[in-house]
């Protein structure tokens, strides 16, 4: 029988619904090892994500675009910089590695460093320095996260519980406290006759998107035309939530609606914004880290999806109708984003023009509309969301 290792590494240096992902992974494999030693390796956009995780000991921040700009300017610090990374990871003996990344640089590093065992995927033979690998051709089909829980019954390990985590920081919970109180906005979202719902509009993507965010976002028309609608029929207090990148995008949904709207874009740490999801009634938002972690403060979401396939990257547990609904439009090309490439799109992205206002709303008078609507409303939305069935993901 093996032993239990003293010291675990977890790699995962991609984005924030990508390391969201990872979280049921690293409480199954504290469930496993509640004596090891746990680090993590992330990137520095996700780590105020996981600084909060109960289950981590210790966090080992690789920034690659600070690397590649300290070898540009400074090679002197790139190598201080190096050596004092080697170092820590030295220092914390690792003999077990969880390697996520798909690729090979960070387990041949870390098999130079001395970690005799070493855990991941093997995709497009990548896993050559894996001492136990389980190949794969990409994610598809099912959901990246069982994805990992195959990866841990691999290595004897159960997962039960595949709920995301990521906790809210006490000092991001009374900045958000203050910040709702400042603007009248601190009604709780509990439901209920009289009260006025939290929606939040989440137009863009980000700057992980890339060049491919246009391909991924639905129209700033028609996020405008649901805020309207929203804060109309609920009296709904609308905001409009995006990174500075996402400014322009935020600014035009403004621009578009009738109804007033608070734009919050660029103007909240990832902390922050966590914290205000956890507040809200409703997230309408593009597939992408911003709906994971609204999944992961248990925040009822209407996800928009594109060329993504939502039983991929879609919310985690599934949960149709409860929580969570994805609308896709349906076509015979979608999902085409495969094996982590989105090709050029000859239809103008049709899968995602093709969906209608209409239609978002009707999911989101089923997600919350018997919480704040009046008994006459109560039957309008529940015979308008008994036609709308297809739209789930």
């Amino acid at each position: 029988m093996r032993s239990s290792p003293r010291s675990i590494l977890i790699v995962n240096p991609f984005g924030i619904g990508d390391v969201l992902f990872t979280t049921p992974l690293v409480r199954a494999v504290r469930g496993a090892f509640p004596e090891s030693r746990i680090g993590y390796l992330c990137n520095r956009r996700t780590e105020s994500i996981l600084r909060g995780n109960p289950h981590l000991n210790e966090l080992f921040v690789y920034e690659r675009d600070e690397v590649v700009r300290l070898w540009q300017t400074s090679r002197r610090e790139w190598v201080r910089l190096l050596l004092q990374f080697v170092r820590r990871v030295r220092r914390a003996r690792f003999d077990l590695v969880i390697d996520l990344s798909l690729g090979e640089r960070y387990t041949l590093i870390l098999m130079l460093l001395g970690v005799r065992r070493r855990v991941g995927f093997d995709y497009r033979r990548r896993g050559r320095f894996l001492s136990e690998a389980l190949s794969i051709d990409g994610y598809h089909d099912i959901h990246v996260v069982d994805y990992y829980r195959r990866l841990l019954r691999f290595m004897g390990i159960v997962m039960d519980d595949g709920a995301l985590e990521c906790r809210v920081a006490d000092e991001d919970e009374r900045w958000v406290d203050a910040w709702l109180r400042e603007r009248g906005l601190d009604v709780p979202a509990g439901g209920g006759q009289g009260q006025r719902p939290l929606v939040g509009l989440v137009p863009a993507g980000g700057v992980s998107w890339g060049v491919g965010a246009p391909f991924r976002r639905w129209s700033a028309e028609g996020f405008a035309a649901v805020g309207d609608r929203l804060a109309a029929r609920y009296g709904a207090r609308v905001l409009l939530f995006g990174e500075a990148a996402d400014s322009a995008v935020c600014a035009a949904v403004a621009k578009f609606m009738t109804q007033p709207a608070v734009d919050v874009s660029g103007q909240t740490t990832l902390g922050r914004f966590l914290g205000l999801l956890k507040r809200l009634s409703l997230v309408v938002c593009n597939d992408g880290g911003p709906l994971h972690l609204a999944v992961s403060q248990r925040t009822k979401t209407v996800s928009i999806f594109g060329p993504v396939d939502p039983r991929v990257y879609g919310p985690y547990p599934p949960d149709p109708g409860q929580q969570q609904v994805v609308l896709r439009g349906e076509m015979l090309c979608r999902p085409c984003y495969h094996v982590f490439k989105l090709p050029p799109c000859p239809y103008e992205r049709a899968c995602l023009t093709g969906i209608e206002p209409d239609e978002v709303i009707r999911a989101c008078d089923a997600l919350f509309g018997n919480d704040y609507a009046d008994s006459q409303s109560k039957t309008v939305v529940e015979s308008r969301f008994r036609r709308s069935g297809d739209f789930y993901g």
